[in-house]
């Protein structure tokens, strides 16, 4: 990261005070070589060029200006980057599927927001993370990256990466406690679809609108955290992800964390729920990564529930202390009609998928 002084160099061209700003730039870049396979009689195998499969590639900046009396004035604006292309990720408008936009030009889809902050906690107005993703990327031991080590739950589940409020949410005010209240913290979220009034059918006028809570307490070797989010949507039913996360590390054997995650949810009359546990273990100047997770959908009627199972090794090794290099190896398994696979491969029904990956992660 590198603080520069733009911010203030434009406002004093403006004729405008910028006395205590600064601007922050700050990035990642991350590449990997993956192999996928699957298997059964519809299965495809592939080699592949990706990017952000140990940390979501971006492009960032942020900034503060002290107000006086306790007060501060913020903003973040980061866009998520596809380095092995050179384009942009996709963004929602509306956090409906009709504010789905495509891939392509840059745009501050990971967020964009603006705030102020005190000693009552913090105003976050914009684009930003909905309280029912954090867990899900907190306590999983590879996070939620693009990568074939990363959350099945999130890449399966109904309210996950397919879901236009499985991450963040667009017109958002959030509202963050403050610090110092003895390990404490929480976040609270209402996002709006942004519907007229006069939007037919009229259960319609609320689609998209989005609100969701989450509470934690890290202390000494523990982290808990629980979290909950709705998005209400006429036509398929309302969106609910509920999340409980919990973290140990063993202090005497070199910080091993340990880390597992429960979720539920379900997507109008369709249920889903799932489990992960796993941990990471600092080895010299590297660390090993593993995690195992479950995955069971549950339809409507006796029938039978697609489940997913998910195996995941993994390797960081540091060069320094914005440089590293990583190995992943993973597979799926699974079974009453499931078929999900690693990023590029397809699988039949009941069949399974394996990969690995080498790469390079970059921080600026």
């Amino acid at each position: 990261m590198k603080k520069t002084f733009v911010a203030a160099a434009a406002c004093a061209a403006a004729g405008l005070a910028c006395a205590q700003s600064s601007v922050t730039v700050f990035g990642v870049l991350d590449a990997a070589v993956t192999y996928t396979t699957g298997s059964g009689p519809v299965s495809a195998s592939k080699w592949q060029l990706t990017n952000s499969a140990n940390s979501f590639s971006r492009l960032g900046f942020r900034g503060t200006e002290d107000l006086g009396g306790g007060l501060s004035a913020g903003f973040w604006l980061e866009a998520g980057l596809m380095n092995d292309t050179g384009s942009g990720f996709a963004t929602n408008t509306n956090n409906q599927a009709s504010g789905n936009t495509l891939a392509g030009g840059l745009a501050f889809n990971r967020r964009s927001t603006v705030s102020l902050s005190g000693r009552f906690g913090e105003l976050r107005l914009g684009r930003d993370y909905t309280p029912s993703f954090w867990n899900t990327a907190i306590f999983d031991p590879f996070g939620t990256g693009s990568g074939i080590g990363a959350s099945q739950l999130y890449f399966t589940g109904l309210g996950g990466l397919a879901a236009p409020t499985g991450t963040r949410a667009s017109n958002s005010i959030g509202y963050f406690l403050p610090a110092g209240l003895s390990g404490f913290y929480g976040q609270a979220m209402y996002a709006m679809g942004e519907n007229a009034s006069t939007t037919v059918p009229s259960d319609a006028r609320h689609d998209g609108d989005y609100a969701g809570i989450r509470l934690g307490w890290q202390g000494g070797p523990w982290h808990v955290a629980v979290a909950t989010g709705t998005t209400q949507y006429a036509a398929t039913g309302d969106l609910r992800v509920s999340n409980l996360g919990l973290a140990y590390t063993f202090a005497s054997l070199s910080n091993l964390k340990l880390e597992g995650e429960l979720y539920d949810e379900s997507l109008g009359d369709v249920d889903g729920r799932g489990a992960l546990v796993g941990f990471i273990w600092p080895v010299g100047p590297g660390e090993v990564r593993f995690s195992y997770a479950w995955y069971e959908r549950i339809p409507v009627g006796d029938v039978p529930k697609p489940t997913t199972q998910k195996v995941a090794l993994g390797y960081v090794h540091n060069l320094s202390k914005r440089t590293a290099v990583y190995a992943t190896v993973a597979r799926i398994s699974n079974s009453n009609g499931a078929s999900q696979a690693l990023t590029g491969a397809i699988t039949s029904p009941n069949g399974s998928s394996t990969g690995t990956e080498f790469g390079m992660r970059h921080a600026f």
